[in-house]
């Protein structure tokens, strides 16, 4: 062992503060032959009465624990390697396969979607566990902390420590070291699958990127190509639309006339009739006064003659007035005639103009689904990539919290070198018919 090692003893009591006698070997010694007299078995039982174990020695013991420089912290470990730990850590899916298959579907919009399909899950779950035993490493973060605190009581090794069994490491200076570096390793590779994760999901964000643009410029170019050939169409079915709204008005022009030139019939007809029965209403009223007169005047003859010819208008009166209404019947048909013929007239021409504009919805009906499809596609390239690169981001959160853990190994105490520290504790042993029992006493704080 290189002799600018630190090694440095550890006492077994420690004084605590609020003791002012001193704490002296000799108390120390028969503490020790107490507590072991305490423990030994004394044989106890009626019945089946056990053998007494006898107390065959007590030996001051000094137990050897490596502190390491690492990373600006301390590690512990164990000299006799008792302690050998298994570092977890998660296996992450074959990263350099995932980045090859994106890079070579990326040139092509639908063999990239099919990728990014088929790896929706690629990342979800880890490959598996793996364990890296670091040999003497001692991980107990209580063990640790209370051996830094105890380290202000250690003093330099001397001539006292021919007095007490000092062990030997198993585990010397230069397996430390390939401890060291085995954990090393195991940081390094955390670090670089992290770094691997992240290029991953960088990758991934620009090839999605790049997929996203082509087919926004796609639907920018599908929008143009259908305006245009709704623009180079549109004036042709205007024009036709045009002809068959001028043929639509000259044929509800014919119809209207046609039912016209009936109803100013029939106009003309109840005009003559009301002109009738005006004049005689007048007569009536004219012959009514000259009844009067030759009445007055007692000629009997003209009376008589003027009242017939009185009675023979009034008998005219309600054959005027059937006519009359006859004549408004006819026209209320002629003008329902003239509405349904119209509406039917305007009606043919809508059938016509939904025709001649079927080319212009198609176009347009086409347009909405091409582009509904190529946003649908746009919006479902995001979301996977979304979804990929969340459970990137998880796995890189998982390896950075195992990257921490190690590197929280140990104590935050800083050192230069390495050194090796013997804590002292006493080793009992009890013997009873041929066979031995031994326990072990830890240092302990004295009050």
């Amino acid at each position: 062992m290189p002799k600018d090692i630190k090694k440095l003893i550890l006492p077994f009591a420690m004084t605590g503060k609020d003791r002012f006698k001193p704490f002296t070997k000799d108390m120390e010694m028969a503490a020790m032959f107490y507590l072991a007299e305490r423990d030994r078995k004394k044989g106890e039982g009626r019945v089946l009465k056990k053998a007494e174990e006898k107390l065959a020695f007590i030996a001051e013991t000094c137990y050897p624990i490596w502190l390491i420089p690492w990373r600006g912290r301390t590690l512990t470990f164990d000299g006799l390697e008792f302690t050998n730990p298994a570092i977890s850590y998660d296996e992450v899916p074959d990263i350099k396969a995932f980045e090859n298959d994106v890079v070579a579907s990326s040139t092509s919009r639908q063999v990239y979607m099919a990728a990014i399909s088929q790896n929706l899950s690629y990342f979800q779950n880890f490959a598996g566990k793996e364990g890296k035993t670091i040999h003497g490493l001692i991980t107990n973060p209580n063990f640790t902390n209370d051996l830094m605190e105890y380290l202000q009581d250690a003093a330099e090794i001397g001539k006292e420590a021919a007095t007490k069994a000092i062990l030997k490491p198993l585990l010397d200076e230069s397996e430390v070291a390939t401890s060291i570096g085995e954990l090393a390793d195991l940081r390094a590779m955390l670090e670089d699958e992290i770094k691997a994760l992240g290029g991953s999901m960088k990758l991934l964000s620009k090839g999605t990127k790049e997929q996203a643009k082509t087919l926004q410029v796609e639907i920018k170019k599908t929008t143009k190509e259908y305006d245009q050939k709704l623009r180079k169409l549109k004036p042709k079915v205007m024009a036709k639309i045009k002809k068959i709204q001028e043929k639509r008005n000259e044929e509800i022009t014919r119809v209207s006339q046609k039912y016209d030139r009936k109803l100013r019939t029939f106009h003309q007809q109840r005009i003559r009739a009301e002109r009738d029965l005006e004049r005689y209403s007048s007569d009536i009223a004219r012959i009514e006064a000259d009844i009067k007169v030759a009445r007055d005047n007692k000629d009997e003859a003209g009376e008589f003659q003027l009242t017939s010819k009185l009675d023979e208008i009034k008998k005219k009166l309600p054959l005027l007035d059937k006519e009359i209404k006859e004549i408004d019947k006819e026209i209320e048909n002629v003008e329902d005639a003239k509405k349904i013929e119209v509406s039917k007239v305007m009606a043919k021409p809508n059938d016509r103009v939904d025709e001649a504009m079927k080319c212009l919805h198609d176009i347009e009906a086409a347009k909405e689904a091409r582009t509904r499809m190529e946003q649908q596609e746009l919006a479902s390239l995001e979301e996977m990539t979304a979804s990929i690169i969340k459970q990137i981001d998880i796995m890189i959160k998982a390896k950075e919290a195992a990257l921490n853990e190690i590197d929280g190994l140990g104590t935050s105490e800083k050192r230069r070198k390495n050194a090796l520290v013997y804590i002292t504790i006493y080793f009992v042993c009890y013997e009873t018919d041929g066979e031995k029992r031994y326990v072990v006493y830890p240092p302990s704080s004295v009050g």
